[in-house]
């Protein structure tokens, strides 16, 4: 009887060494991919911070530019429809008004001139067929050509930094089911033998319980 009781003693003593053993095996893993999600979680925030800096600069570039060209443009539009009245005023003028003739003429010259100089201080791409200005699509192509040499997106990179710090929390919550999982183990030494039952029961159960929540929130089913 005693024999038996020793050699069940024995058969216990070699489950819990090997379940305190998973225990620190799965702890470990966890604490590393817990590392790996907060490390993740800053490097986002980073590039969170880097890519609202530079849609900052790319607002402000975009509002310089588009606007410095589009006063270049309101020259060239004004001196278009001064063009524009002086055409109509020669038409309008009788053939022996010679004096006003030559007048118009060089006026009119003049103002030609200042117009294709205007024309030549913006972009002329951007003219509509209408010939108006088109101040969002320059805006479009500057904030376009900006996106394809940096980030311009914090929102997105903020996003995955929470996704990361949170899964970064659930493993450290999984890692405190663990320890408490090693405490319930090792209390089974100086327990009843009624109480070793209850004891290894937990501390099963929270093994279990961990490993499963640990491959759930490597897979992003749990806490995401």
């Amino acid at each position: 009887m005693e024999a038996a009781h020793v050699q069940e003693d024995d058969r216990l003593k070699i489950v819990i060494a090997l379940l305190i053993a998973v225990t620190s095996v799965v702890g470990a893993i966890v604490a590393w991919r817990g590392s790996v999600a907060a490390d993740a979680a800053g490097d986002s925030d980073t590039a969170g911070l880097r890519a609202a800096i530079h849609l900052n600069e790319v607002r402000a570039l975009s509002a310089v530019t588009t606007y410095g060209d589009y006063g270049a443009y309101t020259q060239y539009y004004r001196d278009r429809q001064i063009i524009a009245a002086l055409e109509a005023d020669l038409s309008a003028l009788p053939e022996d008004a010679v004096d006003e003739i030559d007048a118009l003429n060089t006026e009119l010259a003049n103002v030609n001139d200042q117009m294709t100089v205007a024309q030549q201080t913006f972009p002329n791409q951007f003219l509509n067929r209408d010939g108006s200005y088109g101040l969002e699509r320059q805006q479009g192509q500057i904030f376009a050509d900006a996106a394809r040499a940096a980030d311009l997106d914090p929102v997105t990179n903020f996003s995955e930094a929470d996704q990361f710090r949170t899964k970064s929390q659930n493993f450290l919550i999984i890692f405190s089911a663990l320890a408490v999982t090693l405490v319930l183990l090792t209390l089974i030494e100086v327990a009843t033998d009624r109480l070793k039952m209850v004891l290894l029961g937990g501390g099963s159960l929270l093994l279990v319980v961990s490993i499963v929540g640990t491959v759930l929130i490597e897979m992003g089913r749990l806490g995401s």
